[in-house]
C-alpha cells in the first residue's frame, strides 16, 4: 500500500479543481456554431434588351440557434472575377452591418456571352464566431443573351374535343431541321421539315394520347413535351334559338347545367350591344326592335371555339302576314296627309276671295 502524504494529496486536488474550472471557462467562452441551413445565397437571372445578363443576388441569414443577431462578410468572392456585386462586400474588423432576418441584395451585370456566375461569402457573427466554410450560390448561363435564337420552338393548344393543335417554328438564325411530332402511347407520328425562318401552324393531333412530344431528328431528347389540358369553363355548348315577330327579334340562350356560367355579349349591327350573365342551367331571352336587315352576333369566351356557328350572326326575318311597313315602324294607310292639307288650303283661299267681292257688289252664282 502506497501512502501519499496529506500535503501532496491536497495540492493535487487543488490543481485538479483549477484545471476543471479553466476547462469550464473555455467552454463558456467558445461561441456556438451557426446553423448553416439558415443561411442562403439565392439568385434571379434576367436577359436584358441590351444583350447583358442582370443577376439579382440575395443573401439571407435567418434566425440562428445562438445569441448572434448581426454579422459581417469577412471575405467575398465573385465570379467572373472582374465583376462586382454592389453593395455585397467585406466589412472591416469589428463592424457588423448586417442583421439576422434582413436580406442583403446586390446586382451583377455580365456580358451576354457569360456561361457561369458565382457569389461566395465568408461570415463572422457578432458573438465572435467565424464560419470555417463559405456560403455560395453558383448559376450556369447559356451565354446567348441578346443573340438571335437558333433552336426550333413548339406551341400547343388543347381543344375541347380532346385533340391538340401544334405550331412549329424554326428561327431565321437556325439550321434546316426535321421535327418529329408523336404521341405516347403511339398512334400518331408526323415528320415536318423546316428551313430557317419557316413555320407550320395548326397540326392537329387527335384525341386519345397521354403525352405529345416534339423531337429534332438525330437528337435523343424531345425539346417540347405536352399533355392535353381540360378547360371545361371554355368548352360550353349552349342551346341558342332565335325567333322573329313583326315587332321584335328575340334570341334565347340556354346554358347547359355543367356548373359554369356564361357571359355573353349580344352585338347587333343596328343599335347598342347588350351583355348578359346566364347561370348554369338557366335560359335568358334578349330582344331587339324588328328592323329590316337586322343581324346579331354573339361573343363569349366560354363558347367552344371550335363551334364558330354559335356566334352567328342571327338574322331577323319578316314573318308572313306583317304589313308592308313592318320591321321598323307602324304601317301607313289611307290618303296622303300632305295632299289633304294642300287641298283644304286652296278651298279656303277661294272662299275668302269670293266673300270680299260679294260685299262690294252683288254676285249671282248659277249652277
Amino acid at each position: 500500500m502506497i501512502n501519499i502524504r496529506s500535503w501532496p494529496r491536497g495540492a493535487l486536488a487543488a490543481l485538479g479543481a483549477v484545471v476543471v474550472g479553466l476547462a469550464g471557462t473555455l467552454v463558456l467562452m467558445t461561441p456556438a456554431n451557426a446553423d448553416p441551413s439558415n443561411f442562403s445565397v439565392n439568385h434571379e437571372v434576367r436577359c436584358l434588351a441590351d444583350g447583358t445578363y442582370q443577376i439579382r443576388w440575395t443573401v439571407l441569414a435567418e434566425e440562428q440557434s445562438t445569441d448572434a443577431t448581426r454579422y459581417r462578410f469577412v471575405k467575398v468572392e465573385v465570379y467572373p472575377p472582374d465583376s462586382t456585386i454592389d453593395p455585397i462586400a467585406a466589412s472591416p474588423e469589428g463592424v457588423f452591418p448586417h442583421s439576422v432576418g434582413e436580406p442583403v441584395v446586390g446586382s451583377q451585370t455580365l456580358p451576354g456571352t457569360t456561361t457561369f456566375a458565382d457569389l461566395a461569402v465568408w461570415v463572422q457573427w457578432d458573438d465572435g464566431y467565424y464560419e470555417t466554410s463559405g456560403f455560395a450560390g453558383g448559376v450556369p448561363l447559356d451565354g446567348r443573351c441578346g443573340q438571335p435564337p437558333t433552336d426550333p420552338t413548339a406551341t400547343f393548344q388543347s381543344r375541347c374535343d380532346g385533340s391538340v393543335l401544334v405550331d412549329l417554328a424554326n428561327p431565321p438564325a437556325g439550321r434546316t431541321v426535321d421535327l418529329v411530332v408523336k404521341t405516347v402511347p403511339g398512334g400518331f407520328t408526323r415528320t415536318i421539315s423546316l428551313a430557317p425562318g419557316e413555320s407550320v401552324k395548326g397540326i392537329e393531333v387527335p384525341r386519345g394520347s397521354d403525352v405529345l412530344s416534339v423531337t429534332v431528328v438525330g437528337e435523343r431528347e424531345a425539346f417540347a413535351v405536352y399533355s392535353w389540358v381540360a378547360d371545361p369553363g371554355h368548352c360550353i355548348v349552349p342551346d341558342i334559338r332565335a325567333r322573329s315577330t313583326c315587332d321584335e327579334f328575340v334570341i334565347a340562350v340556354s346554358a347547359p347545367n355543367v356548373g359554369w356560367n356564361l357571359f355573353v355579349t349580344f352585338d347587333p349591327n343596328r343599335g347598342p350591344e347588350q351583355r348578359r350573365t346566364i347561370e348554369s342551367g338557366a335560359t335568358v331571352d334578349v330582344s331587339f326592335p324588328a328592323v329590316a336587315g337586322l343581324a346579331v352576333t354573339l361573343r363569349s369566351d366560354e363558347f367552344d371555339p371550335q363551334l364558330s356557328h354559335l356566334n352567328g350572326p342571327y338574322r331577323w326575318e319578316r314573318p308572313a302576314g306583317c304589313a308592308d311597313g313592318g320591321g321598323g315602324g307602324l304601317p301607313v294607310t289611307g290618303q296622303s296627309t300632305g295632299g289633304v292639307v294642300a287641298g283644304a288650303g286652296l278651298l279656303l283661299g277661294v272662299g275668302a276671295i269670293l266673300f270680299v267681292l260679294a260685299r262690294r257688289r252683288r254676285i249671282w252664282f248659277t249652277v
